[in-house]
């Protein structure tokens, strides 16, 4: 526990420190997380030395795309490097791990850069996906340690429990409305609205069904681990694994808040 403690503030401490030194660094920082995690990934689902690079190379293309407004043009320029591996890996490795490699290179590139457009509109929107899912993991822990009787879905991931799960909801809820009344008293209303026209439903149905985005996320990641027979995807964080155990629900909830952001709370 206190290993987990002392990895969280030293983490934390870092991650303010890119987000205060502006846009650029915390650009080139989400970029290097991206590959980070895809290297992890890839440790877990092939060997393929080639396959990898070609998945940081389409990881980057989608980057470019995104940053440059292209997403379309990048997509296609990846599916073109994804067939050109599947024929020249054709004997050696099958098209369910090239595919696996594209897919998860998709997933993890657009999903985390999901936080890259929302720093673009606002830190403080951008926030909402750190306050969602960290919140919701902390909530789900503590909830689940204490209460926790009925498992979820012990085949992914035996540890977490029914009342954890509903916990994470309620407090990340109870954590998203907090954080905007702080805003709110810190003169810096979310949406730039009055402060008496902010909308606590809106917010509080943000943080439950991010809640339910962040979980489903770790589910996924929790699957994929079940399946390629590992514990951690890494272990730089001492107490909490690699990039991906870290940010495995945070990508998950990022473009959903992008979006929410921009049709709801905009």
């Amino acid at each position: 526990m206190l290993k987990r403690i002392i990895t969280s503030v030293v983490a934390l401490g870092i991650f303010f420190g890119i987000l205060i030194a502006g846009t650029i660094p915390f650009q080139i920082a989400m970029g290097l997380v991206i590959l980070l995690m895809l290297h992890e990934v890839f440790g877990a689902i092939t060997d393929s030395a080639v396959l990898k690079v070609s998945g940081y190379i389409s990881s980057l293309i989608l980057m470019a795309g995104m940053y440059f407004a292209k997403v379309e043009l990048a997509m296609c320029a990846m599916l073109v490097i994804t067939m050109v591996m599947l024929i020249a890996l054709h004997g050696k490795k099958g098209y369910r791990e090239v595919f696996s490699a594209a897919f998860m290179t998709v997933y993890i590139t657009l999903f985390m850069g999901c936080i890259a457009l929302l720093k673009g509109i606002g830190t403080e929107y951008m926030a909402f996906v750190f306050i969602i899912a960290w919140g919701s993991d902390t909530a789900a822990y503590f909830c689940g340690t204490f209460l926790g009787k009925h498992k979820l879905i012990p085949h992914v991931s035996p540890k977490k429990t029914v009342e954890g799960s509903v916990g994470a909801v309620v407090f990340a809820a109870v954590f998203t409305m907090l954080y905007v009344l702080i805003m709110d008293k810190l003169g810096l209303p979310i949406g730039g609205s009055a402060p008496a026209a902010i909308d606590y439903i809106k917010l509080g149905a943000l943080g439950m069904v991010g809640s339910a985005a962040s979980q489903i996320g770790d589910l996924c990641a929790s699957a994929v681990k079940r399946d390629t027979g590992i514990k951690d995807y890494g272990s730089i964080f001492p107490g909490h694994g690699g990039f991906m155990d870290r940010f495995d629900s945070v990508m998950f909830v990022a473009p959903f808040v992008y979006f929410y952001c921009l049709f709801v709370i905009l």
